[in-house]
């Protein structure tokens, strides 16, 4: 388990890979007081990772799963028999953990009987919880259909959605989740090294991920779930995406943009390289880009308007002439059990910044004079203090 550290950037152990269920219980408290502010007795919470935040148990995201908490604080997981060993019941933040057969070779259908066998031990525990009915709290858009109508069976007034609710809450990052966020940019930051010490000319996209994929593996010694923009020379001006047999030429800029998924925890940074030594315009836009790293430092703050920090990023970068009004996306986003939640820093972005956010912030230069963008990304820990970048990995181009 995580441990519950005072300090988040504390050193890691070969434990910090799954949440801790003390914080898990303080996080179930929160919600304990949306739902009493919205006089909902009952939450059903169906989507896998918020399962995940609450019960600390990491479920199958490919498999229905229900963790209920009554008003009066009691909690119990409904999942598939696969999370548990045999005669043992799974460490959760829970009062009771119910499990279904994931597998059989009796049935005709085995996706319509998870979902129906979860839906009965719905309906069993709402008896045991609302014998007379009550209000109910449901993520909307997350449950499997007869999941979603045994909840509503079970009460008599709803569903209120909590997805909005939950949303916020995520926001602020606990010492769990920030130690488990780390785990995943330490294996980001192998496969940089190893891609970085073997680029060169002539090499494809593809051998390049390779390489960067096998160190993570390697750092993990289990399989990552890895996805990202791969993309060398004029192909990074305007996105990126997979990579591809597209071989790299001496002078490319290569930006490896990657978000992988490591125990329910994701985080999103950007390094890029250049193949061989910097142009001059090279170094000058790694330089600018730099720069809005600085200030995306000063500005961001517990209560700034996330449009700000946008705004600030933008009208510096519009500055270098060279790549004038190339920086076409968004400055930068919330992470955390996704690689994409609230804040996000664009023109249009209404929320303000929370203290225990985690922004990665991505600003970036793009032009056919540069062969191809330079995009530089940190993951910044928010605090009262200011903001602490959770990798450490070194921003040089070469």
């Amino acid at each position: 388990m995580c441990p519950r550290v005072g300090d988040p950037l504390g050193p890691l152990l070969e434990s910090d890979l799954m949440l801790n269920l003390d914080n898990c219980r303080e996080r179930q408290q929160r919600l304990l007081k949306v739902m009493e502010e919205d006089q909902i007795d009952l939450a059903v919470i169906t989507n896998p990772k918020t399962v995940y935040y609450f019960s600390g148990v990491l479920v199958n995201p490919a498999l229905p799963q229900v963790f209920l908490l009554e008003s009066s604080g009691k909690a119990v997981l409904l999942t598939d028999a696969n999370v548990i060993e045999p005669d043992k019941k799974p460490k959760a933040a829970a009062d009771k953990v119910e499990t279904y057969r994931f597998h059989s070779m009796d049935r005709e259908n085995i996706a319509t009987n998870w979902s129906q066998d979860v839906a009965a031990m719905l309906k069993t525990a709402g008896q045991e919880f609302l014998p007379s009915g009550g209000m109910l709290g449901l993520e909307f858009d997350s449950a499997p259909f007869a999941v979603s109508e045994a909840a509503r069976e079970v009460a008599r007034g709803g569903p209120k959605n909590l997805t909005p609710a939950i949303d916020q809450m995520r926001r602020q990052k606990d010492p769990d989740e920030i130690q488990c966020m780390r785990r995943s940019v330490n294996l980001v930051e192998a496969g940089l090294a190893a891609v970085k010490a073997r680029l060169e000319p002539g090499m494809t996209e593809f051998r390049a991920y390779s390489i960067y994929y096998e160190a993570m593996v390697a750092n993990a010694g289990t399989s990552v779930v890895l996805a990202g923009d791969f993309a060398t020379g004029l192909r990074g001006i305007k996105g990126g995406g997979p990579p591809t047999p597209r071989r790299v030429n001496m002078g490319d800029l290569y930006i490896f943009d990657t978000f992988p998924i490591f125990q329910g925890y994701m985080c999103d940074f950007t390094r890029t390289f250049v193949v061989g030594r910097p142009t001059q315009i090279q170094q000058d836009a790694w330089g600018h880009v730099m720069e809005a790293h600085e200030i995306a430092r000063r500005t961001i703050k517990p209560g700034v308007p996330a449009k700000e920090v946008y705004e600030a990023i933008k009208t510096h970068l519009d500055k270098f002439e060279a790549a004038e009004g190339s920086f076409w996306h968004h400055a930068g986003h919330g992470v955390g059990l996704n690689g994409w939640e609230l804040p996000w820093l664009t023109p249009g972005g209404e929320e303000t910044i929370l203290d225990r956010e985690v922004l990665a912030v991505e600003p970036g230069l793009y032009a056919d004079a540069m062969q191809g963008g330079i995009r530089l990304e940190h993951n910044y820990l928010v605090t009262p203090e200011g903001v602490t970048a959770l990798d450490r990995f070194p921003m040089d181009l070469t």
